[in-house]
């Protein structure tokens, strides 16, 4: 029922697995801040930059359509408030697709970059706040643990998902109110489950005497390539394209 894809890391031998996790979250941040455009020829650049991405990284195509899969409500909700509203069917279009793109194209980041190099990339690029007294290594350490919970909770999920089926709870072939309900029936033992495997964590960094605001030798290096310097640039040129197109507008 849940997408057990959605977060995890997926080991492939491609250029964007190989690329250099600061270089893609840097890509990352001009994607999203030039998805807030509803120009049709920049969307249609976006668009074809994230196949262009998802081709790039091996990644099965089946994986990023089940991720999207899970997104059909929110589309079909969006479709019915136009029709009851009388709202604007543009507007509905540009915004499924930034919906679209925006989670394909985060699937491309976390599909080809482990959890710890995303983590260790947000850190680097808000170092820099550490002059203002932000807590940088915080904010890394709380990311880390929000990528990891992410799989843990659809994985809980799906257990007691099996667990209730087994005792004649029938979560899809149901009526509307009763897969309410069975959902509904489900969201304490998530709580309790994910709690205890947050305590387990918990437990595990204070016996391993770790504190975040110690510092802490690093031995990862910052490896640039030929595709990370290639792809930085294509997204870099997309943003010069996006500036210049609204000052001449």
């Amino acid at each position: 029922m849940f997408n057990m894809t959605i977060g995890k890391y997926v080991s492939q031998n491609s250029k964007l697995h190989q690329m250099n996790a600061v270089g893609k979250m840097i890509c990352l941040v001009i994607f999203i801040t030039l998805l807030f455009t509803n120009d049709l020829i920049m969307l249609t650049l976006l668009t074809s930059l994230t196949i262009y991405m998802m081709f790039l990284s091996n990644i099965p195509i089946r994986l990023y359509l089940k991720s999207i899969s899970n997104f059909k409500i929110l589309i079909i909700f969006l479709i019915v408030i136009t029709i009851i509203l009388g709202g604007s069917w543009y507007n509905v279009v540009i915004s499924i697709l930034k919906i679209l793109l925006s989670v394909l194209y985060a699937m491309v980041i976390t599909y080809t970059t482990a959890k710890n190099e995303i983590a260790y990339a947000f850190e680097k690029l808000l170092s820099p706040l550490s002059i203002f007294k932000v807590p940088v290594r915080k904010i890394s350490l709380t990311l880390t643990l929000a990528l990891r919970f992410v799989p843990i909770i659809f994985e809980q999920a799906n257990k007691i998902i099996k667990s209730q089926a087994s005792r004649g709870i029938d979560f899809r072939h149901n009526t509307l109110k009763g897969k309410v309900m069975a959902i509904s029936s489900m969201i304490v033992p998530l709580f309790l489950l994910t709690s205890k495997v947050s305590d387990d964590i918990a437990d595990t960094m204070e016996v391993r005497m770790y504190n975040y605001n110690e510092k802490r030798t690093s031995y990862r290096t910052l490896k640039w390539h030929k595709a990370d310097e290639n792809i930085l640039v294509l997204h870099v040129a997309l943003f010069i394209y996006f500036i210049m197109r609204i000052i001449l507008i």
